[in-house]
């Protein structure tokens, strides 16, 4: 009897044992993660501080190893803070160097136009001058096309351009990238078609997207033969307007089709054009700032599709 008292006291006193145990573990469970999700968040926190530029969460006890952590990350704000504000600075002073050279490469190419304009004028010079004037132009309005472009491109590429993106027609837009074109598709008699809503309205910055569509407009007339046709579609599907240029040219090589968008890249077939290999990849990089992109389909001596796709307000 005594025997079998012992024995339950045991099991009883191990039942007990096994309880206490129990609750001891989940309730040492419970109180360190509430301790792990405390400090998870204060991480967090401290992290979304990182990123939005504010200062840390101040009042730390330094005895803890979330204090630890905390400040920790407390330095890389500081760093991350200093190098954002230096990254600003380098900005602001390489967009006033290239603000410079664009006023200053200006004046003196101006000045060499006026000049030779004046010189033209003169009745006195020979045919040969008069031949070496006009050489003397065509290369001045090529380096200042160039020096344009390569500021373009500096800016683009620096970010420095903030894309002013707003509800307005498309329509005219397009026709005033036609009308730079329009006096070269003249001389070559080419056909020009335009099929675009004029009531329809999009959320992009006009001034970029006409030099956008210039670009490629600019390719279309020069690379097509003479009495070629140039037609422009302009589709809104759900998410993107599609603006479809289309020629009848002499087309791009399927080797060469992912090269074009690249900065100073040109065929070796159509060096004897002007240009610098720049208007398409300025293109690409106008329309990826304001979440677009641009496609070609291309078949040589058959012409190319080149699309420009420009979100939707409500896609974005």
């Amino acid at each position: 009897m005594l025997y079998n008292i012992k024995i339950e006291f045991i099991v009883g006193s191990f039942f007990i044992l096994s309880c206490m145990t129990v609750f001891i573990s989940f309730m040492s469970y419970f109180y360190f993660r509430h301790k792990y999700i405390l400090l998870t968040q204060e991480i967090c926190d401290t992290l979304d501080n990182v990123i939005l530029g504010r200062n840390s969460i101040q009042n730390m006890d330094w005895e803890t190893q979330s204090s630890k952590i905390r400040s920790k990350l407390d330095a890389v704000i500081k760093i991350t803070k200093c190098a954002n504000e230096q990254n600003a600075l380098q900005k602001q002073e390489l967009e006033q160097i290239i603000s410079d050279i664009s006023h200053q490469v200006k004046t003196p190419i101006s000045n060499i136009l006026m000049y030779s304009d004046t010189l033209q004028a003169s009745k006195a010079l020979t045919q040969d001058e008069h031949k070496f004037l006009l050489i003397i132009q065509s290369q001045v309005k090529k380096l200042e096309f160039l020096i344009q472009s390569l500021i373009k491109m500096s800016r683009l590429e620096s970010d420095m351009l903030v894309m002013k993106q707003e509800i307005s027609p498309l329509f005219p837009v397009i026709s005033k990238a036609i009308s730079s074109v329009l006096l070269n598709a003249d001389k070559k008699k080419l056909r020009l078609e335009v099929s675009c809503p004029q009531e329809l309205c999009i959320f992009f910055d006009s001034k970029w997207t006409e030099e956008a569509i210039f670009n490629v407009l600019d390719n279309a007339v020069k690379y097509t033969s003479f009495g070629g046709k140039i037609f422009i579609k302009v589709e809104q599907w759900q998410l993107y307007t599609r603006i479809q240029i289309e020629d009848t040219g002499q087309g791009i090589y399927p080797e060469h089709q992912n090269n074009i968008f690249k900065r100073f890249y040109r065929e070796s077939r159509v060096h004897k054009e002007s240009g610098v290999g720049l208007g398409l990849y300025l293109t690409r990089k106008i329309l990826e700032q304001q979440g677009g992109y641009i496609t070609v389909n291309s078949y040589p001596e058959k012409g190319s599709c080149f699309s420009i796709f420009l979100p939707n307000k409500n896609s974005m």
